[in-house]
């Protein structure tokens, strides 16, 4: 650096090298792995200790799933500070080589300005600047070492998450091949009784001590969660408080929320359920007996609900569930403890039987038959189907099929909550919709107000559906059947049909079908918001927004329309071959169909005939109810509806009586004795006009005496009206009141 330019380098070198130590102190990603890692190290410890009892030959696949669920969750965790450690080590490296040419540069500049005779302060100027820049390289070498070592650490406990997982999916694909093998002695052996004098109080210690340890590592590692969900909770309570004096206020004036109303009811245990349902978002790979928790502090809950909103011949069907979960409870947190688990799962299916026989024979046949609607039938078919499954699940475990007998029992189970939460959960939002569709915002929605039952039954559907939807996919995960039933359904729709250069699969077809189907709803939704919630708003010309509406229906179409060729699986350039053959044919065998087609979007740009006109052709006159894309339909005044081609439109002499004027003129021609006063008659034809409410007042009636001869003076009425679309009556009514008013006033008719 030349000695007059080294004050100003040196302020940009100590500018740079600030940033450098700005960047070293503010590393939040590195000092986040240091802290927790050791957190999760320990949880990891106590993880693989916990899983070194349960992964035995007779580990069952439920606890297996568990398993793999966490371990995945925690191999996620390690994966993403693996991915911040190596960006922030290559950061480092380059800040490095920054720093190397900047001390390399300064060291060069340092002897030529001591040679030089340059000032004393400027050699120390140089003198600092490489000091610094020193400094700040040991730092970034600390830093960078800390982060190759956390980098190393980080690989080690991936490594450890990996082996965990290698051999849960071991013990899953031998538990799934002696599914159908015995894998214990029968319940009765002597085997059995010898394993129950065994000190099952110390493998219980073990096992919950573990656990505790499990869960206090989480819980020091993960202390954000809790308050988060701690803060979802009350915002949720102090809510759902505010609501429940207005839903109850509402309630009392309108019929339809009083059920909506029994949801705000209980705001502490709603608030509970839906927090419980947001911890699985909350809270990242959790231990085994923290969703055991959460599993306890939500059903209970979710039960005293639905006593609230459920029939009474239901109500056991609760109680029992809650009972059956806490036995699951105790027996996934003594999991370890082979015995004791199955001894509780035999208890459990016992149970089971007893409760459900009880229920199908005794209690369901009460019900009077105006009570029995959808929900009673489902409750006594699954009650019948959870009757069987556990009656098997009972012998198979006697038996010594316990992997067997706990796939069918637990999954039964676990299928029973899951579906019980999900359900609570969808009368929860219900009731909440109801009660949304009512305050502002969405009351101030026009399309709200005019069709609230509408849109709160769609939403609703939608719901249930997704809640159905959730249901089953649960439920073929607990079964065991959702991986191989998923792969066998991509298989068949990866299957494809090979036709010359033409490649189909069934999954390309149904992608094709769902987008165009999408485009449909897609555009009808639009269109609907469009006409309840814009036109109302803005002032338009007439028939503009049906324009609107029909041209944006058409580009939605054809946009949806392209998007399903392309996930048909078409090379566009061919396609665009292909429609240009097809456009070629349409100049040759659909020319009427191309031309009123084009006609038709003529028809919606210029606007001559507008959707609402009366217009009058030589062979149809009516009110212009459609314009569709290759005809319009006319409704007659005899109530038939004509199909006129949009061509006809544009090509033939259409009188339009609403185009200009929203008025229509009304002759009426009366002929009367040749020595009558005139001017009387004008009075008269002009009074039956101006009493006409239907006729304008501008302008004005006119009477006009058109001709006479020998015999007669002949005059004609023209009047005016707004309600062109009852000319035919208002012209009968003024003809009548004419006839009376001339006999009243005794002038001859010819």
């Amino acid at each position: 650096i030349p000695v007059p330019d080294v004050v100003s380098q040196a302020e940009s070198a100590t500018a740079a090298l600030q940033d450098v130590d700005d960047d070293l102190s503010s590393d939040q990603a590195t000092a986040t792995v240091e802290s927790q890692l050791p957190v999760l190290t320990g949880e990891i410890n106590s993880r693989l200790d916990e899983d070194s009892k349960l992964l035995t030959p007779n580990a069952s696949l439920e606890t297996l799933r568990a398993l793999e669920s966490d371990w995945r969750k925690t191999g996620d965790t390690l994966s993403g500070w693996g991915r911040d450690l190596t960006a922030r080590a290559v950061q480092l490296d380059k800040q490095r080589e920054r720093l190397d040419q900047l001390l390399q540069t300064w060291t060069q500049t340092l002897g030529p300005a001591e040679s030089s005779g340059a000032p004393p302060e400027i050699v120390q100027r140089v003198q600092s600047v490489i000091a610094d820049a020193t400094q700040t390289r040991d730092l970034l070498e600390q830093r960078r070492a800390q982060v190759l070592t956390l980098q190393n650490r980080v690989a080690q406990q991936q490594a450890r998450v990996g082996g965990a997982l290698s051999s849960i999916a071991q013990a899953r694909d031998a538990a799934l091949d002696r599914l159908f093998v015995r894998d214990s002695p029968p319940v009765w052996s002597a085997e059995v009784r010898a394993r129950t004098g065994q000190s099952l109080v110390e493998q219980s210690r073990n096992s919950f001590s573990t656990q505790a340890r499990a869960l206090a590592a989480y819980a020091a590692r993960q202390g954000v969660s809790f308050v988060i969900h701690a803060l979802v909770f009350v915002v949720l309570l102090a809510a759902l408080y505010r609501a429940r004096r207005r839903v109850c206020a509402r309630a009392d004036e309108e019929g339809d929320l009083r059920h909506a109303a029994r949801v705000f009811e209980l705001p502490v245990a709603v608030a509970v359920v839906l927090s419980a349902v947001a911890a699985v978002w909350i809270y990242p790979q959790p231990p085994r007996i923290w969703w055991a928790i959460l599993g306890a502090a939500a059903l209970v809950p979710t039960a005293i609900l639905l006593r609230r909103l459920v029939e009474r011949h239901l109500l056991p069907v609760l109680s029992a569930l809650v009972v059956f979960y806490f036995i699951d409870l105790l027996r996934s947190a003594a999991a370890s403890i082979q015995l004791v688990s199955r001894l509780l799962f035999l208890a459990e299916m016992l149970g089971g039987i007893l409760f459900f026989a009880w229920l199908a024979w005794a209690r369901l046949p009460q019900v009077p038959e105006a009570e029995r609607n959808r929900l009673w039938k489902t409750i006594k078919v699954g009650t019948r189907a959870a009757l069987a499954v556990f009656a098997a699940s009972l012998v198979a475990n006697a038996l010594g099929y316990v992997n067997f007998a706990k796939l069918l029992g637990s999954g039964a189970l676990g299928s029973a909550y899951i579906a019980v939460i999900l359900y609570a959960v969808v009368r929860i939002v219900d009731g909440v919709i109801m009660f949304a569709l009512r305050v502002r915002p969405l009351a101030s929605l026009g399309a709200v107000r005019e069709h609230r039952a509408l849109v709160g039954r769609r939403i609703c559907a939608v719901l249930h559906w997704a809640a159905t939807l959730l249901w089953l996919i649960y439920t073929l995960e607990l079964f065991s059947l959702r991986a191989p039933l998923f792969g066998a359904v991509r298989a068949v729709l990866a299957a494809s049909l090979t036709v010359g250069s033409l490649s189909l699969s069934l999954g390309n077809v149904i992608a094709f079908c769902l987008i165009v189907w999408a485009a449909f709803l897609l555009s009808r939704f639009i269109r609907f918001l469009l006409e309840e919630d814009v036109y109302t708003r803005v002032h338009l010309a007439p028939g503009l927004p049906y324009a609107i509406s029909t041209m944006l229906h058409y580009a939605i179409l054809l946009l949806g329309f392209f998007a399903a060729v392309a996930a048909l699986g078409f090379d566009m350039t061919k396609f665009t071959i292909l429609a240009g053959a097809f456009g070629v044919g349409l100049g040759f065998g659909l020319q009427n169909i191309v031309n009123n087609f084009v006609s038709g979007i003529i028809v919606l740009f210029e606007r001559p005939v507008k959707v609402g006109d009366a217009i009058q052709m030589n062979y149809a006159a009516g009110v212009v109810k459609r314009i569709g894309i290759r005809a319009s339909v006319v409704h007659m005044e005899d109530g038939s509806d004509i199909i006129v081609p949009n061509g006809k439109l544009i090509s033939d002499n259409v009188t339009n009586w609403s185009l200009s004027i929203p008025q229509r003129e009304i002759d009426v021609r009366v002929s009367v004795a040749k020595d009558t006063e005139p001017r009387r008659v004008l009075d008269i034809l002009k009074a039956a006009a101006e009493h006409h409410p239907q006729v304008t007042k501008d302008p004005a009636p006119q009477a006009l005496l058109v001709e006479f001869d020998a015999d007669a003076l002949k005059f004609e009425l023209r009047a005016w009206t707004n309600h062109f679309e009852e000319w035919a009556r208002i012209r009968s009514d003024l003809t009548l009141s004419i006839n009376e008013a001339l006999a009243e006033e005794h002038v001859a008719v010819k």
